[in-house]
């Protein structure tokens, strides 16, 4: 059984990751891989304008242009972050119906009149958050969804 510290961990060293990790895509290599593999002590696949191997299906994602996807660690401590460009459009009303359609709970939805914010969801096998944020190109939904350990 994996303990919530490991997963607190596997989910920021998964953020830190997708923060970086655009700076580091240049002239000079990702050396980001490597340092997230040792901090979740599992594999990890970054980069790629796609949805990472093993995305739970359960999991509806919104429309759009898969700007970066990764995943990390392996077995049920793996995690996952998935940057979507959603268009013109704030999605986040949608977001929210697909996720509680699917059967999930929404645990928390906050939102800004310019149609950013999040939502927390989670169901016995899943757990993840979305944060929607207005981009010059439109608008962008970045999830991050890991096991919920129920």
């Amino acid at each position: 059984m994996i303990s919530p510290k490991r997963r607190i961990s596997a989910s920021i060293a998964i953020v830190l990751a997708v923060g970086i990790t655009p700076a580091l895509s240049g002239c000079f290599g990702n050396p980001i891989e490597s340092l997230v593999e040792q901090a979740t002590g599992g594999q990890v696949d970054l980069g790629g304008k796609e949805i990472p191997e093993g995305f739970p299906s359960e999991v509806p994602l919104v429309a759009g242009d898969v700007q970066f996807g990764i995943a990390a660690g392996e077995g049920d401590s793996r995690g996952y972050n998935v940057t979507i460009l959603a268009g013109a459009e704030s999605p986040l009303k949608g977001i929210e119906t697909e996720l509680s359609d699917a059967g999930f709970e929404i645990q928390l939805q906050g939102s800004g009149s310019d149609g950013v914010g999040t939502i927390i969801f989670t169901s016995d096998a899943w757990a993840g958050g979305v944060i929607v944020a207005k981009t010059d190109d439109g608008y962008t939904a970045n999830y991050t969804v890991a096991a919920s350990g129920n």
